[in-house]
């Protein structure tokens, strides 16, 4: 009997897939739990409709996230943090501060994936960093200035 996947399913598939299992098993066991339903010449339609819907709008927010990454090519964000005399910060900035003071400043949103950070920013000055996904690269200059 041929099934499509609502939810993982281990030994048999990943939700979405359309497989074919027996009979006994898809009626006793993964119809009743919910786990998959009868794959009818309709459904089968309406679901790959659906799958080329979806890789469709992935492939569009995958656009606008090149584009967004591109957009701070050369940027220079400014963030303001408590330190010392010598020029040591109280608290290590880490992607998540970059990321909000990307935000704040240039009003783009990039996920904190994108953002290679070898290791947190602890002193005051100018960082280089590079945003990395998809293909996409930007390099950008973290300034970062004592509070006052």
């Amino acid at each position: 009997m041929k099934i499509i996947l609502i939810k993982d399913v281990g030994g048999v598939g990943r939700h979405g897939e359309v497989k074919d299992v027996s009979d006994g098993y898809a009626l006793n066991h993964l119809i009743p739990r919910g786990l998959a339903e009868q794959a009818t010449p309709e459904k089968i339609k309406a679901h790959e409709a659906a799958v080329q819907k979806e890789g469709e709008t992935r492939a569009k927010e995958q656009e606008a996230l090149v584009g967004n990454i591109q957009s701070l090519e050369g940027a220079r964000i400014e963030i303001a943090a408590r330190a010392t005399e010598k020029g040591g910060l109280f608290k290590s900035l880490g992607a998540t501060d970059i990321l909000k003071g990307i935000l704040e400043q240039k009003k783009v949103d990039v996920p904190v994936e994108a953002i290679s950070l070898e290791k947190p920013i602890k002193e005051v000055g100018d960082h280089e960093l590079e945003l990395k996904i998809a293909g996409a690269k930007a390099r950008l200059t973290v300034a970062v200035k004592k509070a006052d």
